[in-house]
């Protein structure tokens, strides 16, 4: 957050950073995960490099599941599931944090309201209570969501605009990988993490260059955002891991293992779910992406409409 209001400050003035306070939160986020996502995505392309998995010379994705369940998990491959883990449970509290505010609400305060309305005629409870809240709640009713006459939960001014498709991903993201290192699965595991973080990093720039209003740097880092979302998860995903799950596991489990048929069925209609809804996610934000795209070529305009549904203030340097 320091580095962003004083990147803010030298490149709009002095006023930007008191009229900023929500893109300089979201900034230190930004800055946090891009190195994060920088220094495991490097991890990761040194120590996966020459695993056979990746190369297809070595048989490729066939040796997700040959042998399988007797892979061997190396220090390396542990500490990596642990990290990467450990981060995505903090992504989803993050984000929670981000999201929703808590405000305490005085109960005397609503005892009075209530007898006032009781003395105002209002004889139906249901009706009393709606009034009461509609008294009480700060900031409009369609902020609040939850109210109780202690306690209210309300949208944080710096809610994601995609709140709702990313609490989706991160769930989705936490259940496969407990379930992939539960039933060591940690290989084809340690694809999605590469395929995620690869294309995370250009996702990160541009919105850190978006936050501070580096309009070129936006463009580049879009340009590059996009055409890495395309090949990681629009391709790689679907196309060779997805469909490795599809065709190779019930081959290499099933037909040349020892799994019996009906535990495979069974437990990868799961799996199925979760990766088909990644690649459904995907799908959703790569719409988003098409749109700032179009409004950036038609109106010449930088809107984040993941951060802000209804697009963005275009302020002057």
């Amino acid at each position: 957050s320091a580095l962003g209001r004083r990147l803010g400050r030298s490149t709009h003035g002095p006023n930007w950073e008191n009229e900023n306070e929500e893109r300089i939160v979201k900034f230190g986020e930004y800055v946090y995960r891009l190195c994060y996502h920088s220094a495991v995505s490097i991890y990761g392309l040194k120590y996966f490099h020459d695993k056979s998995w990746w190369n297809k010379s070595q048989g490729g994705t066939r040796n997700l599941w040959d042998m399988h369940p007797n892979h061997p998990i190396e220090p390396g491959m542990a500490w990596y599931y642990l990290v990467q883990s450990s981060y995505n449970v903090d992504a989803l509290i993050s984000l929670m944090e981000l999201s929703f505010k808590v405000e305490l609400v005085n109960p005397l305060a609503y005892s009075s309201a209530l007898i006032f309305l009781e003395k105002e005629h209002v004889v139906d409870e249901s009706q009393r209570k709606q009034e009461v809240l509609k008294m009480m709640v700060k900031g409009g009713c369609d902020q609040t969501l939850l109210w109780t006459p202690l306690f209210q939960i309300k949208w944080s001014p710096t809610v994601r605009g995609d709140f709702r498709e990313m609490m989706a991903h991160h769930i989705v993201t936490n259940c496969l990988i407990f379930l992939s290192s539960y039933y060591r699965f940690t290989r084809i595991g340690s694809m999605i993490f590469m395929v995620h973080d690869l294309s995370d990093v250009p996702i990160d720039m541009s919105k850190l260059a978006n936050f501070v209003k580096w309009k070129t740097t936006t463009i580049v880092c879009f340009v590059t955002m996009v055409l890495m979302w395309i090949v990681t998860r629009l391709v790689i995903f679907p196309f060779v891991i997805c469909g490795s799950v599809l065709t190779e596991s019930y081959q290499f489990l099933v037909e040349k293992g020892k799994m019996d048929p009906a535990l495979h069925e069974a437990y990868f209609a799961f799996f199925y779910f979760l990766l088909g809804s990644l690649v459904l996610l995907h799908i959703t934000w790569f719409i988003i992406l098409l749109r700032i795209g179009w409004t950036l070529v038609s109106k010449g305009e930088t809107h984040d409409y993941s951060e802000h549904k209804n697009g963005e203030k275009q302020k002057s340097s």
